[in-house]
């Protein structure tokens, strides 16, 4: 039975403000202000100012709010705000990391820690990821940069790498890799960390740009670069096929005596090209696809999801995760079939739509609509109706896409006068071949239920699992070897079960 997961806000403008913003972004399933740490000794400690459990990704935020002192020394100010912003931030995280790598590091949504944290934390695959936010050092930072280089700065800090006075904090807003031999920290202040979190949109996107910028930075080819908002314009300018960006020399070698330097200005140039509009519509776009998700991921959190509350937690976080997990070019081509499908399907019409990621290969989504005759049922029997329906796509989609394994199904109340409109989501992965019995039911579906009939160009999976089991025995009918016992006292002539690892109903 789902339960309310509680949630803090923040004791700062700076962490609520924080906190409001990965919310928004990142959907409020997976991101959490203020997790504690219990300490074996003394007063249980804060784990970061804000986590981010997503999958396999863990995103630990620090934000000190450190006010920029008074001191008319640009270097001593400097010197102060650095060590009680940056470097404490820096202590906080790396111990965060380090407790979160150790032995039964168990975390808690309360400071006094009575509410462990719901959902699966750690695993051999986790990656942590290390965020400081330097806020307050925008406007001096353009000052002091204005005053040394001319008007037009944009006041963001530099990042320079392999000078250990910069790391040191002798260099007024220069910052670089504050321990070589310890996980990297992304330092962006406060208007490159909003800016960053708004353009890339997703958190697949953002985890994929972090990844990017340290592996470019460790291996030595990126040695600076004048601002994030510069880095981010190179990165979202080189595009993968898969709509993600990229940092090609990260994965290049280059001479010893070559390395690269991203200067300022390369976002002023993007930002007026047509490459920025276009990416400007995609994240207009893609916020179809988040509106659809961010009822479900709302109704987790406060354990309102109808009869599905009696579904685990694990499996509504894992359905969810799935289509949250798109990135943004995938959202907007996702939530724009969606929106363009819902407008054109007839009042009182079952319709679909099948649409492929464009960042996950192997997953399908389908979009089943299913019209409510308000005069015939109740809406618990038609959400009832709606889901049988869903499940009936599910057990026939892997006939008709050959290469998938992942099947996202999205059902829908069909346009109708009411003005009503409810949705409901499954996630259901397949493991291995079809087994003869699923093919029989789904190939019953498809005649006797027109279920994904409409998409025949789409079937080459049927073909060919027909011509390798062209005569489909069930369970009742007599065995094929001759016995005369029932095939499923006798051989149960079928190939290995496919694997519904999971199947979550959120409405």
């Amino acid at each position: 039975m789902l339960k309310p997961i509680i949630q803090n806000e923040g004791t700062t403008a700076r962490e609520r403000h924080l906190a409001r913003l990965a919310s928004d972004q990142f959907f409020g399933l997976w991101s959490y202000p203020g997790l504690t740490r219990p300490a074996k000794k003394g007063v249980n400690k804060e784990l970061a100012d804000l986590t981010v459990i997503f999958g396999d990704d863990i995103i630990l935020f620090s934000d000190k709010d450190i006010a920029w002192p008074s001191h008319p020394d640009i270097q001593v100010a400097w010197s102060r705000w650095y060590r009680e912003s940056i470097l404490a931030s820096a202590t906080q995280l790396w111990g965060a990391a380090k407790y979160l790598r150790g032995p039964n590091p168990d975390i808690y949504l309360d400071a006094s820690c009575q509410l462990p944290f719901p959902l699966p934390a750690l695993s051999s695959r986790t990656r942590i990821h290390l965020v400081a936010v330097a806020a307050n050092s925008t406007l001096p930072a353009r000052d002091y940069f204005s005053e040394i280089g001319g008007p037009g700065s944009s006041g963001t800090l530099v990042h320079a790498f392999g000078l250990p006075d910069i790391v040191d904090g002798k260099r007024p807003f220069v910052v670089g890799d504050l321990d070589v031999k310890k996980p990297y920290i992304h330092i962006l202040d406060e208007e490159c960390l909003d800016r960053v979190l708004r353009e890339l949109g997703t958190i697949g996107d953002f985890v994929h740009y972090l990844t990017e910028k340290e592996a470019a930075i460790r291996s030595g080819q990126l040695r600076m670069y004048d601002g994030e908002e510069d880095l981010l314009a190179f990165y979202l300018q080189e595009a993968l096929p898969n709509g993600y960006g990229c940092l090609p020399f990260a994965h290049q070698k280059l001479s010893p005596h070559d390395w690269i330097r991203i200067p300022e200005g390369e976002w002023r140039a993007y930002e007026s090209s047509p490459a920025y509009t276009v990416r400007t519509r995609m994240r207009q776009l893609a916020r179809e696809w988040h509106d659809l998700i961010a009822p479900f991921s709302t109704a987790v959190l406060t354990a309102d999801t109808g009869e599905a509350n009696d579904t685990p937690l694990g499996m509504h976080e894992v359905t969810l995760r799935i289509a949250a997990s798109e990135n943004l070019a995938s959202r907007a081509r996702l939530g724009t079939a969606f929106s363009e499908k819902y407008r054109s399907v007839p009042p009182g019409a079952r319709s679909s739509r099948a649409v492929a990621s464009s960042c996950h290969p192997g997953r399908i989504y389908l979009f089943v609509f299913v019209p409510w005759i308000t005069h015939q049922a109740t809406y618990e029997e038609y959400r009832s109706y709606r889901l049988s329906v869903m499940r009936a796509y599910a057990t026939v989609a892997p006939l008709n896409f050959e290469d998938a394994t992942e099947f996202v199904i999205l059902g829908a109340q069909t346009r109708d006068a009411t003005g009503g409109r409810s949705e409901t989501m499954i996630y259901v992965r397949y493991d291995g071949p079809l087994e003869a019995e699923h093919i029989a039911e789904a190939q019953e579906l498809m005649e006797s239920e027109a279920i994904l009939a409409d998409m025949p160009t789409q079937m080459t999976r049927k073909k060919r699992l027909q011509s390798e089991l062209p005569r489909r025995y069930s369970r009742n009918e007599p065995c094929p070897c001759g016995s005369l016992k029932k095939n499923k006292r006798c051989c149960n002539i079928a190939g290995p079960r496919y694997g519904k690892v999971y199947a979550a109903g959120i409405t």
